[in-house]
């Protein structure tokens, strides 16, 4: 949302974004949230509603609102934007949902999921050489677009 903000006050965006496992349906109407709840070992239907409760407080508050849940915003003009999530979390659907609609944006973006993957699967580095080389593959794509 951070990157919408900015270019919504015609201030600079970040040159490249990699998301990791995004929470972006504040609703939690994705099917993964409720298929992947023996899989996922951090997060839970529970767990999101208690984290949202917490951040959104005000029970006037819509979660479709664009202003909360990217999964309904605009996202022209978003910076190139990497997505890695794990096929066996909760958030699973927003991930690939992201992917899908930066691709109807016209953003440049590639989608990266790990299979059998947990959410926030990066805390497995140096552990798990899957994990390994998805954060190779995010080193890679930083590099690429901020041309370092």
């Amino acid at each position: 949302m951070l990157p919408l903000r900015l270019l919504a006050k015609g201030e600079a965006t970040p040159g490249a974004i990699v998301s990791v496992s995004p929470w972006t349906d504040l609703t939690i109407q994705n099917a993964s949230v409720d298929a992947n709840e023996d899989n996922d070992k951090m997060l839970s239907r529970g767990t999101l509603e208690l984290f949202r409760g917490a951040w959104l407080q005000d029970p006037a508050v819509d979660f479709a609102d664009p202003a909360i849940s990217i999964a309904n915003a605009d996202l022209t003009g978003l910076p190139p934007t990497a997505v890695h999530y794990g096929e066996y979390e909760t958030l699973a659907d927003d991930g690939a949902e992201l992917g899908r609609r930066l691709a109807d944006f016209k953003v440049t973006s590639e989608v990266h999921p790990l299979p059998e993957g947990q959410h926030s699967f990066v805390l497995g580095a140096g552990r798990v050489p899957e994990v390994d080389q998805a954060i190779q593959q995010m080193g890679q794509w930083l590099r690429k677009h901020l041309g370092a």
